[in-house]
């Protein structure tokens, strides 16, 4: 009898550590786009839930460039909530292969999202990746997917 409840109370202690506290899941961190036209402000969304048993915090947001702005939740963000980061790409000025990124600060641990975006010249001329690009590109998945994009906007 008491091996038994002895079994039944390291059963429920193990259980009670099993909490995972806040958890960020990310449909996507990183996304691709395609043939955006130089000046577009580039509006790109990273939608997550909160996978976790505790609230999420989001407490500081860092772009990886000043072309890049981001709008992200100040509200805490409940298990199973979703909800997502917003980021403005200002692609004046910035024709050719450009790889981007946000970086957030939560109580779930720091996170990384990306974004490649092939930006034409103001002429409508595609300027090709180098191969140096290429190696170096966040994604490493080859070719550029077909565009997700839509007035330089992308959608779910």
């Amino acid at each position: 009898m008491k091996k038994t409840a002895l079994l039944l109370f390291l059963l429920v202690s193990i259980t009670s550590f099993a909490q995972t506290g806040p958890q960020a899941t990310f449909e996507k961190k990183g996304l691709k786009f395609e043939n955006i036209k130089e000046g577009t402000q580039l509006k790109v969304v990273y939608y997550f839930t909160n996978t976790g048993d505790a609230d999420l915090l989001i407490t500081k947001v860092k772009p990886t460039c000043g072309c890049t702005v981001a709008e992200f939740p100040k509200h805490p963000i409940k298990p199973g909530q979703r909800d997502s980061i917003n980021a403005t790409f200002d692609t004046k000025g910035r024709s050719g292969y450009n790889a981007k990124g946000v970086n957030l600060e939560t109580n779930a641990g720091n996170i990384s999202l990306v974004f490649e975006a092939v930006v034409l010249e103001l002429d409508g001329t595609r300027i090709e990746m180098t191969e140096e690009q290429r190696k170096n590109a966040p994604l490493h998945t080859g070719p550029m997917d077909p565009p997700k994009s839509h007035e330089g906007h992308n959608h779910k």
